[in-house]
């Protein structure tokens, strides 16, 4: 909310020469404006700054296409500028109707979301710009300075092959999480098995997840190759290999 509100303001037509509370009560204006739309969310909030921004460009464009000095005659520049008032004016129109279809449909509000804010009906304009400029100002602290540059970290071959090896371990570990290994027989060292005649529960449990295994790594590598197909499920019986 804070950004889109910069963002609004950011539209304003303010006269740097002209007294700070009239500036406040311009903005203050355009919150009111934009809370007259009641906006139900994020999306409703943007089409209002954009329906309020469009406002601003109009009357901007309208003030200075009348030609003070000649308010009768509109030169060549006045026209142009009268023509993009009227632009910025439909634009105005067409996003107030964009969000009125939108509020037209019930809006499904996640659960636990707080109920929405409501502006007070007459607070003192300077009081709320200024406590709302404190607050972005608040966002816009420059960064702190970075202190110095860490050193990088140099591996050595020693810890090249302890790294790989717990990565090996964890991996291991992940794929046998929940299975019982120590009362599993016939683990070969790479971690396959032959499957015997009569397998026990734990050798089943144990198969079953190597398999699955096996077709996860078939599936990725038929995917890096650009085959989509599912891998093809074939028989086994005792005495294969189950890598």
């Amino acid at each position: 909310m804070r950004e889109a509100i910069r963002a609004m303001f950011r539209t304003l037509p303010i006269n740097r020469d002209e007294p700070k509370g009239w500036s406040d009560r311009r903005m203050h204006s355009a919150l009111l404006g934009l809370s007259a739309l009641h906006p139900r969310d994020e999306i409703e909030v943007m089409l209002g700054v954009q329906a309020i921004s469009a406002y601003h460009a109009a009357a901007s464009c309208f003030h200075v296409g009348m030609n003070l000095r000649n308010p009768r005659t509109p030169n060549a520049d006045s026209t142009r500028h009268i023509t993009a008032g009227c632009t910025a004016a439909r634009t105005f129109d067409t996003l107030l109707r964009a969000l009125e279809r939108r509020q037209a449909k019930p809006l499904a509000v996640p659960i636990g979301r707080p109920d929405s804010r409501t502006w007070q009906d007459a607070p003192d304009p300077s009081t709320v710009i200024d406590d709302m400029a404190e607050s972005v100002q608040a966002d816009a602290e420059p960064p702190q300075p970075a202190g110095p540059p860490e050193p990088p970290i140099i591996l050595t071959p020693q810890d090249v092959v302890l790294m790989e090896a717990f990565i090996e371990k964890e991996r291991i570990d992940k794929e046998n999480h929940g299975l019982d290994i120590v009362n599993t027989e016939g683990i070969l060292p790479g971690g396959g098995m032959i499957l015997p005649e009569d397998p026990t529960p734990q050798q089943k449990a144990y198969l079953g997840r190597r398999l699955g295994l096996m077709y996860k790594r078939e599936m990725a590598e038929n995917l890096r190759n650009g085959i989509t197909k599912l891998p093809k499920i074939r028989g086994i019986r005792p005495g294969d290999l189950i890598p």
